[in-house]
Order: C-alpha cells, then sequence, then structure tokens
C-alpha cells in the first residue's frame, strides 16, 4: 500500500457559476435580472421603519421641552408686567401693552412640575391683579 502526502484542496469550491458577483445568504426567488440576490426589499423595508421611529420620536414632547416653554412663559409674563409698570410710571399704558399681557396669561403652559407649575401661576394672577387694577377683565 502506497500512502501519499496530502493533496491539495484549492480545486474545491474555486469555481463560480457564470453571472454570480460573489458568495452570500440569497433568498430564492429574490434575483435580479442579472441573477445575483437583491437586498432592495429589504432595505426599502427597513429604511421606512426607521424613518417611522425617528418621526415618532420627534413626535413624542419630553419633561424638559415643556419645562423649558413654562419657564420662558414665566419670564415673558415678567417682562410684559415690567413693561406695564414701567408705562404706569410714565402715566400712559399702551394699550398693545394690555392685549399682549391678556394673550399671555390665555397661554397657559401645561408642566409636569408642581413647583414650576405654581411659579408662572403665580407670576399670571399677579398679571391679572394688574389688569384688574387698570379696569380689564382677564
Amino acid at each position: 500500500m502506497r500512502v501519499e502526502g496530502p493533496k491539495s484542496s484549492s480545486g474545491v469550491g474555486s469555481k463560480k457559476r457564470a453571472g454570480q458577483q460573489g458568495g452570500g445568504f440569497s433568498l430564492p426567488g429574490a434575483e435580479d435580472s442579472s441573477g445575483s440576490a437583491s437586498s432592495a426589499g429589504v432595505a426599502a423595508g427597513s429604511s421606512v421603519q426607521s424613518l417611522d421611529a425617528i418621526l415618532a420620536l420627534q413626535s413624542v414632547e419630553d419633561e424638559g421641552d415643556r419645562s423649558r416653554r413654562a419657564v420662558k412663559h414665566g419670564h415673558d409674563l415678567l417682562d410684559q408686567l415690567e413693561a406695564l409698570r414701567a408705562d404706569l410710571l410714565a402715566g400712559h399704558v399702551e394699550p398693545q401693552r394690555i392685549g399682549s399681557l391678556l394673550s399671555l396669561i390665555r397661554a397657559r403652559q401645561d408642566v409636569d412640575e408642581p413647583q414650576l407649575k405654581s411659579l408662572v401661576d403665580d407670576i399670571a394672577l399677579r398679571a391679572r391683579v394688574e389688569l384688574a387694577k387698570l379696569g380689564v377683565d382677564a
């Protein structure tokens, strides 16, 4: 019996079928016109799902955004009250100032933080009192 050395395995799997781009996973029946597997359907589905996820995240309003808007609303009310005080000291209240203050009072900001909500409500109450002194119903 004659024993020979190891044979070369380079011939195994080295031949490609004609028109095939390369190895890899492909779904049966998912071939394009060139004969290679197409992943366009899978990629389109995943991009639509990721776009939906991004849009859903953008539509969700977090507590930080609401808090920032409530703080800005409180600052705007305080600015208008300060301007009203300056008008009163000058002896003439601008009608646009009253309208601006009324619109800020009516534009309530919803916030979940009780302390911030209480503070903004107190500022709005003070604005209502000042408008009542002028004979304007808020």
